[in-house]
């Protein structure tokens, strides 16, 4: 099961490297007021160090859980493995400069 979840996790990355990177790059050159309109606020707001700020949206991404296992520990008795939920981050941030324009952007996570 955990192979399968891995394999699942190495495609999306590779077939979601153009999707992440294709929509932030959609954005370069908008307003904040834009993204706002379309994305809401951000969960945080920091100093680009140039006189403007970055914008950063984060998400915890539920993938479900693997089901605990129940197998013969070899001495004739039995070991149980609880459930564990499978989750990654994402965030997206937005460097906006002292105008309120959209110049550059990061991502991480899927």
């Amino acid at each position: 099961m955990k192979k399968t979840i891995l394999l699942i996790l190495l495609t999306s990355f590779f077939i979601g490297c153009a999707g992440p990177s294709k929509i932030m790059s959609s954005w370069v050159g908008k307003t904040k007021a834009d993204l706002y309109q379309s994305w809401g606020p951000p969960g945080r707001v920091t100093d680009d160090g140039q006189g403007g700020e970055i914008l950063i949206y984060s998400a915890t991404v539920n993938m479900g859980q693997t089901p605990g296992q129940v197998y013969n520990n070899g001495n004739g008795g039995v070991n149980y493995t609880a459930p564990q939920s499978n989750y990654y981050s994402k965030t997206r941030m937005f460097y906006v400069n002292s105008n309120g324009v959209i110049y550059s952007w990061r991502w991480q996570g899927l």
